[in-house]
């Protein structure tokens, strides 16, 4: 059944909303993580007759379904232990900060991050920030070393999502060893790339890894928890206490489908084309005039510092948005406090799920650089009649990214 159809035939003023939503996503192309295609085995089994279960919450057990999710996610990321019972990675850091720390504890953290999730008087902690160098604009370890031996952190937190460069987890666990502190990464926008083997795995050295399903994983809303075993009992007693019972059957069984899909030749050539369109998406920006924060991308991220714009990151933002482009700012902090980046942040995780080519990628920087470096008529129109173009043409999901049953079957139902 065509549930656009159906509610199209129910409710038209309902089916209105459908349809903007339809061209929004079908007419601009987005640079931002969670504006991802959810994969069509993850939608369709989260419409399904699963629904309809009355007792579709584990509550307080395991069965037969979670571990199920859980034995895959372990063979998946290469965990010794997994945990799936939070909905938002929000959720899952509290989980993680009430399991591993107490009140007051010292916490450092990349640019702050998950500083943002602490929101109770018990979650309350004094957080030393590690950036990148202001010159290099890099990580530089050695500094971050000096601040773990002066601050004697508890827990030390890597959450890549302004870092676009590879990260030396192997020394982050040596620095943490030394100085008696747990090692936390957050992989929430670069979890499907550590699965596919395209970034290195965190799982060797850190003591907890945590992402989000959706978005960059193209799965069901939900965040998963891995980590060393001998942690395992306080995450999960952690759990209990936050009153997280654990997802439903269709978020479990969607996400049980996506794990298994992610296995295939096609989701391993998605994450290497996602790094290779990132650089590609550089390239064109550098040679629209644009400066690449760190030089480079060697994920699927790319930062742009906005002092070489001549429009605010804020404007850039919205300008951009009005003729069919997504992205977001954010503010990369440094090891200077008096040295901050407003970047404008693009990932190329939606649009290579949709099938852009390096090519593609490589033309839309330029035009936006050039843009952003005079947003006049003349450089907007370009913006706007090549991504008019691509969007024409550009699907939702490319099928050569998805599992071969799945593609076969979605063209048997077109000509069905």
């Amino acid at each position: 059944m065509n549930s656009l159809n159906l509610v199209k035939s129910f409710d038209k003023e309902l089916y209105s909303y459908f349809v903007k939503e339809l061209e929004r996503q079908h007419a601009a192309i987005s640079f931002i993580p969670d504006e991802n295609s959810t994969s069509p085995i993850c939608a369709a089994i989260m419409g399904s007759v699963l629904v309809n279960s009355t007792n579709c919450l584990n509550l307080g057990k395991s069965d037969t379904l979670e571990n199920l999710v859980v034995s895959r996610l372990c063979k998946v990321f290469n965990a010794p232990f997994a945990t799936v019972k939070t909905i938002t990675i929000e959720a899952a850091s509290r989980v993680v900060f009430k399991a591993l720390t107490k009140r007051g504890d010292v916490v450092m953290s990349l640019d702050l991050r998950k500083k943002e999730h602490c929101n109770s008087e018990t979650l309350a902690y004094r957080f030393v920030n590690f950036g990148i160098d202001p010159v290099t604009q890099e990580l530089d370890m050695d500094e971050i070393e000096r601040l773990a031996n002066t601050h004697k952190p508890k827990l030390i937190i890597v959450s890549p999502v302004n870092y676009s460069l590879p990260i030396n987890f192997e020394r982050f666990a040596k620095i943490a060893k030394a100085c008696g502190s747990l090692l936390w990464c957050d992989l929430s926008q670069t979890a499907s790339l550590t699965a596919a083997g395209t970034l290195e795995t965190p799982m060797k050295y850190a003591d907890v890894v945590t992402f989000s399903t959706h978005g960059a994983m193209q799965g069901p809303q939900a965040a998963v928890i891995l980590c060393k075993k001998d942690l395992a009992g306080d995450i999960q007693r952690s759990e209990t206490l936050a009153g997280h019972n654990g997802l439903t059957s269709p978020q479990l069984c969607s996400l049980a489908a996506r794990l298994h899909e992610m296995e295939n030749d096609g989701f391993k050539q998605y994450c290497h084309d996602v790094v290779a369109n990132a650089q590609a998406l550089a390239a064109g920006l550098q040679a629209g005039g644009m400066k690449i924060i760190s030089g480079r991308t060697q994920s699927h991220l790319v930062m742009i510092d906005t002092k070489v714009c001549a429009i605010s990151a804020r404007g850039a933002q919205e300008l951009l948005a009005d003729l069919g482009v997504h992205v977001r700012i954010t503010q990369v902090l440094t090891n200077d406090p008096n040295v901050k980046f407003d970047a404008v942040r693009f990932s190329s995780l939606p649009a290579t799920t949709r099938g852009i080519t390096k090519e593609q990628m490589e033309k839309l920087g330029r035009y936006i650089g050039k843009y952003l470096t005079k947003p006049d008529d003349e450089n907007a129109s370009k913006i706007t009649k090549l991504v008019t173009s691509l969007t024409s043409t550009l699907p939702a999901i490319d099928r050569k990214y998805m599992d071969p049953t799945i593609s076969q079957m979605m063209i048997a139902e077109e000509h069905y």
